[in-house]
């Protein structure tokens, strides 16, 4: 093979090896994206969760709110990390154009109000208890009620964690509706703001 034909192909392989490395290449999601936006959306959400649990861990509660208050902030903060850890691998950052959630009635998708948080330190340790259980109940759903962005991102580990997000906090609302009525509290049905496809969602 003569000279002037190498000169000719080695564009042409190069560029050949190049499209190959680009379809090897793992493709992460984008700025917009459904995956994206629920991980930022979910890690804000999950960030409340953690400061509800903190308060109520700092009272002298029973026995079996305080596990369940620990154990919900252990396990958020660890898919708060995980979530991090995915925008961080992404290379985007934990907050995009918009701040998470920008847009949404935070008040649908469970979020407390300053006032209700701070009512937890308070609130006698009987009804701080109370307190806690209604406000997570409201903050589960919504978060459920979120998860179901990750489910449709497309994006294998997202779903993954979106659907353990649904299975463990609809476990957690029927446990803390229990709690509820067993302390001879009401337990309000649906969120503030609306519903799962226009059904009033029910601990």
């Amino acid at each position: 093979m003569n000279r002037k034909l190498w000169t000719l192909l080695i564009p042409v392989v190069i560029l050949g090896l190049a499209a190959l490395v680009y379809r090897q290449a793992p493709r992460f999601p984008q700025e917009g994206s459904a995956a994206v936006i629920f991980a930022r959306d979910m890690r804000l959400h999950h960030a409340q969760a953690a400061e509800l649990s903190l308060h109520l861990l700092e009272r002298p509660v029973s026995k079996e709110v305080r596990l369940l208050a620990g154990d919900i902030l252990v396990t958020q903060e660890a898919q708060i990390g995980q979530m991090g850890g995915w925008l961080d691998i992404w290379g985007l950052p934990f907050s995009g154009r918009q701040a998470p959630m920008a847009g949404m009635n935070r008040l649908s998708m469970g979020m407390a109000t300053d006032a209700q948080v701070n009512s937890l330190d308070t609130l006698s340790p009987r009804q701080a208890e109370i307190q806690y259980l209604r406000l997570m109940i409201q903050h589960h759903r919504g978060g459920v009620l979120m998860a179901g962005q990750g489910l449709k991102s497309g994006v294998p580990q997202v779903e993954v964690l979106a659907q353990a997000i649904v299975n463990s906090q609809t476990a957690e609302i029927s446990l803390m509706a229990g709690m509820l009525r067993q302390r001879g509290a009401a337990v309000a049905v649906g969120l503030p703001g609306g519903s799962m496809n226009g059904m009033p969602m029910k601990p």
